[in-house]
């Protein structure tokens, strides 16, 4: 077949298990008694997600095997006896298939393995979600702690959507008064500074997505007006008087409680209930340990990119104590980890020194409890309380709430000051007592 000048193919089903890196030139030719295997169904499913033209082949093709293999999906069939100009003919067309396909509707093919890493059970039925989820036009709200990969979510819907482009906005990161222009676009002289009209992200993610990140950080003034636009999918730029329309599909992240921030009027629970037609909850890295080896060295392959290292391998040793730790930054912290112990490390294997070792020993959670000891003893001698927030944050989740739950009663319910011992938003610790954790 190689003299024929045909693209590059395989014959080998147990070849589509790595779809997702091939070429677009590869066409799979598929024989017959292919369609018998027990895992025929999976395989096909495979090809088509992966938007791989495949050709079926075989000996004296009967009606029936023809019939079966443009069921199933074959974009030709060709019989192993005709001759070279039929087998040219056949695969010339499925490449040009398939690279048009390629070409119009966003060139790699898309896999949630992939973009949403791990083997939890949790991050399996996440996946199944995305896949689910992707293709159609509903509004998701993604809920978890800072950390834990939310936006990756969202780019992993917005891939499995097809759609064209992806917009992201930080809620925290604009101030209010220019969030609106931020979101909804500007005419020139709408306000001062306003020296030319600007399209917002609303109109620039038209037929795309438009993700908003930390979304319970939005002004409670602005929300109406993207309550409207949910609503009426119209939007006006600032300082115009008309309207646009955008068709732009609508992914929100936070990591607060949206219902017991409406309970304390900080957001409107009926934009809640609009962003949160679906709520998918990526859970924090201690509670799914199981995937940490795995996205340790994924982080362990970008560093090298990054910094131009050949490390292989994380040394086991090194892998069981990020297993025993904690992780409260979740997968950024596990990140910024493996970054800086690759800055630190030459050679085929990275391992960590006794002091890096250290931060994650269970001693050094329990010198955090000490610590909160004191801090609660500095409160109640009535002296200032100490400057530095978050001093808390390696402490494990249960210890955390029963430590939130002694603090809050011998502070007399001083919600402020406890989350700042803590390293909280004083929301979650509402939020905690809403769900009855302290």
């Amino acid at each position: 077949m190689a003299a024929l000048g045909i693209p590059r193919f395989t014959m080998d089903p147990e070849h589509l298990q790595e779809l997702t890196g091939e070429s677009t030139d590869v066409i799979y030719l598929m024989p017959t008694d292919a369609m018998a295997r027990p895992d025929w169904s999976q395989l096909r499913v495979r090809l088509a997600r992966a938007n791989r033209q495949f050709v079926m082949t075989g000996f004296n093709l009967t009606t029936a095997q023809i019939m079966a293999a443009v069921r199933d999906g074959a974009s030709d069939i060709v019989d192993q006896k005709d001759d070279d100009e039929r087998w040219r003919e056949v695969l010339n067309r499925a490449a040009e298939s398939q690279k048009l396909w390629m070409q119009l509707y966003g060139g790699e093919s898309f896999s949630t393995e992939q973009a949403l890493s791990g083997a939890s059970g949790a991050i399996r039925a996440l996946r199944q979600a995305v896949e689910k989820l992707g293709p159609t036009d509903v509004n998701v709200l993604v809920l978890g702690e800072s950390g834990v990969g939310k936006e990756k979510v969202a780019q992993a819907l917005h891939q499995a959507s097809r759609r064209k482009n992806f917009v992201a906005l930080n809620c925290a990161a604009i101030p209010k008064d220019l969030l609106e222009a931020e979101l909804f676009g500007v005419e020139k002289g709408a306000f001062t500074g306003a020296v030319k009209a600007r399209a917002g992200l609303v109109e620039q993610a038209a037929d795309g997505t438009l993700f908003l990140d930390e979304i319970g950080e939005m002004d409670i003034n602005l929300q109406p007006k993207l309550l409207r636009f949910l609503e009426t999918r119209v939007a006006r730029r600032v300082g115009s008087e008309s309207e646009y329309k955008s068709s732009a599909r609508v992914v929100s992240a936070t990591n607060r409680y949206l219902r017991a921030e409406s309970e304390a009027g900080r957001f409107r629970l009926d934009l809640y209930y609009r962003l949160a037609e679906i709520t998918l909850t990526v859970p924090p890295l201690r509670e799914r340990r199981e995937d940490i080896a795995p996205l340790a060295h994924i982080f362990l392959r970008l560093a090298n990119e990054r910094f131009g290292k050949n490390i292989e391998y994380c040394e086991p040793e090194l892998i069981q104590r990020f297993m025993q730790y904690d992780w409260p930054g979740n997968a950024r912290e596990l990140k910024s980890t493996i970054d800086r112990l690759v800055l630190l490390y030459d050679g085929p294997v990275l391992r960590g020194s006794w002091w890096e070792m250290a931060e994650f020993s269970p001693a050094r959670q329990t010198d955090k409890v000490q610590a909160a000891e004191q801090a609660l003893t500095t409160f109640k001698t009535g002296q200032a309380p100490p400057a530095a927030a978050g001093t808390h944050a390696v402490l494990s989740r249960q210890q955390k709430f029963d430590l939130a739950r002694r603090l809050l009663a011998e502070s007399a319910n001083n919600y402020t000051w406890v989350a700042s011992q803590l390293g909280v938003n004083s929301s979650t610790l509402w939020r905690w007592r809403s769900m009855g954790r302290i």
